[in-house]
């Protein structure tokens, strides 16, 4: 990558790069999946700068790629460019898979910015191509990023039944991958629901994969559920212990929370983080942010005591 990503390559440059071209966008999802978001920004924009004016496929893809981490980066106004991008370009090739594709990551992204009206079109559009052209792993996809963000706006009961859709779509493909993923979005709008153990249950049950992933971001999730979890069951000191174990996760990766996350965990961790001296709670957080990967995956699936009484002020 090195070598066709090279600024000063001459009269061949224009070769080279549409080879970096094709190298940088192979490699995305194994970024993104295994918290090299940082890494893979880099030799994504290096792509995307020396990228020749008749690239596109590969030029489509490596900008999907470069939006997708951008937007994992905490910074949604730079990937809708990307993302904008990609589309025109699949759409110029008239290749509606990758519409689909882009469709709803781009609506992921405008929701990202407060735009829930130009998401909902997004995602309802990337539904609608996918069902038409019988791409199940999309309309999965699409399907759940649409219930997040109806779960955002209060429609718990729309929501849960997207996801549902997603995971009979997800069981019957046998994709653990995206199953796990829908299934702790599920444990989201569970718990949003007040409906806290199934909420823990649902967790418990993508534990094993989780653990066995390499995915940060599955790891992180599942952190920050299960403390918002520990928190509405009144085990403040653990809710404190994965919380920080979850921040460690995502500065280690490069990968923060979207604000909305962030307001969402404060709903469950406020109560908690009061009801409990203050230097009580920061000295469980602290502990929480120095544990390894390893360890933070034994703090999830230790089981929580079933009754644990907590520092009070």
């Amino acid at each position: 990558m090195s070598w066709s990503l090279e600024r000063s390559a001459g009269s061949a440059g224009d070769d080279r790069a549409a080879v970096g071209l094709r190298l940088a966008r192979a490699p995305g999802p194994f970024w993104y999946q295994h918290g090299h978001v940082s890494e893979g920004r880099q030799w994504l924009e290096r792509a995307v700068g020396l990228a020749p004016v008749d690239a596109a496929a590969p030029l489509a893809g490596v900008a999907y790629w470069l939006g997708v981490m951008l937007d994992e980066q905490g910074e949604p106004e730079a990937a809708v460019r990307y993302e904008e991008r990609s589309l025109a370009i699949w759409r110029e090739l008239g290749d509606r898979d990758e519409q689909a594709r882009v469709l709803s990551r781009l609506g992921l992204v405008h929701e990202a910015l407060g735009h829930v009206d130009t998401a909902r079109s997004l995602l309802e559009a990337s539904i609608a191509v996918a069902r038409e052209i019988g791409n199940e792993l999309t309309l999965s996809i699409a399907l759940t990023n649409l219930a997040m963000l109806e779960d955002e706006a209060g429609n718990l009961g729309r929501a849960a039944h997207l996801i549902r859709e997603s995971l009979t779509l997800d069981r019957k493909r046998g994709d653990m991958f995206v199953a796990v993923r829908h299934q702790q979005a599920l444990a989201s709008v569970s718990l949003h629901a007040g409906r806290v153990l199934e909420a823990s249950t649902l967790l418990t049950e993508t534990s094993d994969y989780v653990a066995s992933s390499g995915n940060t971001i599955f790891l992180a999730t599942a952190l920050e559920l299960s403390a918002c979890v520990a928190a509405e069951l009144g085990d403040g000191l653990r809710a404190a212990r994965l919380i920080g174990a979850a921040e460690a996760v995502r500065h280690k990766a490069g990968t923060p929370p979207y604000q909305s996350e962030v307001a969402f965990f404060e709903r469950y961790l406020a109560p908690a983080r009061a009801a409990i001296n203050r230097g009580t709670w920061d000295a469980e957080l602290a502990a929480g942010r120095a544990l390894t990967h390893d360890q933070a995956v034994t703090l999830l699936k230790s089981p929580a005591p079933s009754s644990r009484p907590s520092a009070v002020n």
